[in-house]
Formats: C-alpha cells, sequence, structure tokens
C-alpha cells in the first residue's frame, strides 16, 4: 500500500515538474501596477519657481517605481522644457528622471499628468523627493493644498503644512514561485492533501 502511494505522490511530482517550463517566471500574483503613495488634494496651486528645486517628499513601500502623477499646469506654451526627478536627498544624483516639453503638459488648466519615468526600484521605507526643475522665463503650477495633507513627508513650499498634490504608481507584484505552484496545485487538487499527510507520516 505504501508502495502504491508512493509511485502516486512521485507521479504527481513528475507531473507538475514537467508543467513548470510552462509557466513563466515573469507571471504575477495580484495587481502589478498600483499607486503605492498620495497626495490626492488639489484644492489651491502654487506658481514653482525657475532654475531651483521644486519638491515634494514621500515614503516608498512600493518595490519598483514606474510612474508619477502630479497635478500640475503649464500657463506659457513657450516655457521651457521640465524635467521631474527622483532624488533620495535634493541636489545628488537623480536616481530616475523624464523631461517633457512645455506643449505636453495641461496648458492655461491644472489636471492630472503623468511623468513615466524610467522604471527604478527604490527601497522600502524609505525618504526620497520628487523634484521638478525648468528654466527660466516658464510658468508652471503645482497643485497642492495646506493642513499637511501628507504628514509623511514635507515640501519645498514657504507654508510647512503645505503638500503637493501627487501619485506614485509602482510595481508591487509577486514572482511566482516554485513553493506558490505546489500550493497552487494542492489547492486544485484537495484529495491529494490527506495522500501527502499520510505518506509523510503527518
Amino acid at each position: 500500500m505504501k508502495k502504491k502511494l508512493l509511485g502516486i505522490v512521485v507521479c504527481m511530482l513528475l507531473i507538475a515538474i514537467a508543467l513548470l517550463p510552462a509557466v513563466s517566471t515573469k507571471d504575477i500574483v495580484g495587481p502589478k501596477s498600483i499607486i503605492d503613495q498620495e497626495q490626492p488634494n488639489t484644492g489651491d496651486l502654487h506658481w514653482l519657481e525657475p532654475g531651483v528645486a521644486n519638491w515634494q517628499q514621500f515614503i516608498n513601500r512600493g518595490k519598483t517605481l514606474e510612474k508619477v502623477d502630479l497635478h500640475i499646469g503649464c500657463w506659457f506654451s513657450g516655457s521651457a522644457d521640465i524635467t521631474l526627478s527622483i532624488e533620495e536627498t535634493v541636489g545628488g544624483t537623480p536616481l530616475t528622471s523624464v523631461t517633457y516639453a512645455a506643449t505636453d503638459l495641461p496648458l492655461n488648466m491644472q489636471d492630472w499628468f503623468t511623468f513615466d519615468v524610467p522604471d527604478v526600484k527604490l527601497d522600502n521605507y524609505t525618504m526620497y523627493h520628487i523634484v521638478l526643475r525648468f528654466d527660466q522665463g516658464s510658468e508652471y503650477a503645482w497643485s497642492g493644498e495646506v493642513g499637511d495633507p501628507y504628514p509623511a513627508g514635507g515640501s519645498s513650499h514657504p507654508n510647512p503644512d503645505w503638500d503637493f498634490a501627487f501619485r506614485t504608481i509602482v510595481d508591487k507584484s509577486v514572482p511566482v514561485t516554485i513553493q506558490m505552484l505546489f500550493l497552487r496545485f494542492i489547492e486544485n487538487h484537495p484529495r491529494m492533501f490527506p495522500l501527502l499527510r499520510l505518506f509523510l507520516g503527518l
């Protein structure tokens, strides 16, 4: 009887192993891209300063940063290009950055705009800065609100209780592992669990 059970278990494990190449290690469990950190309040706007760093802090809790949404507007179509970078320390080496022309942004209005930065892995529970820079002769405004709506971080705004409106989009997917495939197999074949317990002497 034990040999028969052993044969069944071995056969099932062989089948599972045979199926593994058909499963990509890039498969994921759960949603891939989600909002990690955000300050959604857009009740007011602040005119950004050219030639300096305009920034908002955030605490990363994702895996890989993919995009940054800002509630922003360009109020002069002849403005210089605007660059968004992610920096651990303002003025330090940018971890990732992307530049857009003034005409790419919402013109003469404030709205959400996606800065599609090159993906970058960030450390969990670490403070980073969303930094905007552009040259003189430009008119950009970034929405936000007073009242410390994002208590986890501050901003470059003169009012210490102001936070700019932003969303960080991250990859929080979980790669499929052999253990996860085994658990899925047990879930889909519940009758095998008693046999495994018997075989293992549990």
